[in-house]
């Protein structure tokens, strides 16, 4: 007969075990910042603005969007654990929805415009230089003084610098009146804050320009409507430097289409202008975006097997040379555009047989 005493129950294995309390903690701590963040990228105050979730939210059936494709977002990559992070996305209250698989999220109420965000944010200025974790502190410090939609770091168009400035949008005009009124510290140094509003006549005075005039198009633009092209800086050099990839050893004619590069490029990042010769083995697209230079692209397309009229292609970030030669092609098509769109205002008929015209040396996109 056995003895009784080694007739116990096995201990439970390491998965088994539960956590403990300072785990469990930090467990949910993890799970309310995925959330946080996640609800961030699907929300009012961002979703109109940003041009690639609102893509990704286009092409997907019915709005899902692919919660690994999320989970490779910069603000997302120190969350390795997709279980946790679908555990955290199905515990929103209100604005995400997570597919039966756990493979994709979506927004469960319609979208809505609010079109007072531009009065209901604030200036502010006085930070020192940009560390990586100065997001993160901003949208702690001004979230501590109200509800934040959304804090912008302000950057230099050439460089991308930060400027040592911010836009702070809060949840009430109410809210972001007072704080434009108070007097703020931010690691012991005075901050110049203002309304966005009187930020926009402040500089309009410093240029000489007229604060009404200023002031109807700055709200006309924050309606909804588009900003003309004619306020836009034109790019140098310096803009597309590691923002172009070469691709070479590419199918062409029948195999492969400009129509399956845009649709195969918009599942992993968002691209400008594409430059490829026709019945040309050799392409060059411009990658956009802040958190996005050309060796991450490349990375994150090689990664997720990348191909073109089913083969993947050789891709390198393009030289300063190939760079340089992007951009002449690009203004030379910008320029090509604007001359017709001239011809077509004046009811000139223009000339050649368009995109299919025999003579058609290029094709070109932009984004």
């Amino acid at each position: 007969m056995s003895d009784p005493t080694l007739e116990t129950v096995a201990e439970p294995t390491p998965t088994e075990l539960p956590l403990s309390g300072d785990a469990d903690e930090a467990r949910n701590e993890e799970k309310a910042k995925i959330l946080k963040q996640v609800e961030f990228y699907f929300g009012d105050s961002n979703l109109p603005q940003d041009r690639f979730m609102t893509e990704l939210v286009k092409k997907g059936d019915d709005a899902y969007v692919s919660i690994a494709r999320i989970a490779s977002f910069k603000r997302m990559r120190e969350h390795k654990d997709m279980e946790l992070i679908v555990e955290a996305l199905r515990e929103s209250q209100e604005l995400l929805e997570v597919s039966e698989d756990g493979q994709k999220v979506r927004r469960k109420i319609p979208l809505t415009q609010h079109k007072d965000h531009f009065q209901r944010s604030i200036y502010a200025k006085g930070f020192g230089n940009e560390t990586p974790s100065l997001q993160l502190e901003l949208e702690q410090f001004f979230g501590s003084l109200g509800d934040v939609k959304q804090v912008r770091m302000r950057r230099h168009a050439e460089t991308h610098d930060f400027k040592g400035s911010v836009f702070v949008e809060y949840a009430t005009l109410e809210e972001s009146s007072k704080i434009a009124s108070s007097k703020l510290q931010f690691d012991g140094v005075d901050l110049l804050v203002m309304s966005k509003p009187a930020y926009c006549e402040m500089k309009a005075k410093e240029l000489g320009l007229d604060p009404n005039d200023v002031r109807a198009r700055t709200y006309s633009k924050y309606d909804g409507k588009k900003r003309a092209r004619e306020d836009e800086k034109a790019e140098t050099i310096d803009d597309l430097r590691d923002k172009v990839i070469k691709m070479a050893s590419l199918p062409y004619g029948e195999s492969a289409s400009l129509k399956e590069l845009k649709e195969n490029l918009k599942e992993h990042f968002r691209y400008g202008y594409i430059h490829w010769p026709k019945d040309s083995s050799v392409l060059h697209v411009q990658v956009r975006g802040d958190d996005m230079d050309a060796a991450k692209a490349i990375e994150l397309l090689k990664s997720n097997a990348f191909e073109l009229g089913g083969k993947m292609p050789e891709m390198t970030v393009a030289t300063e040379v190939e760079t340089a030669e992007f951009l002449d092609e690009k203004k030379g098509w910008e320029a090509n555009m604007a001359m017709r769109g001239d011809r077509v205002r004046r009811g000139g008929r223009g000339s050649g047989r368009g995109a299919r015209g025999g003579e058609r040396k290029k094709i070109r996109t932009q984004e």
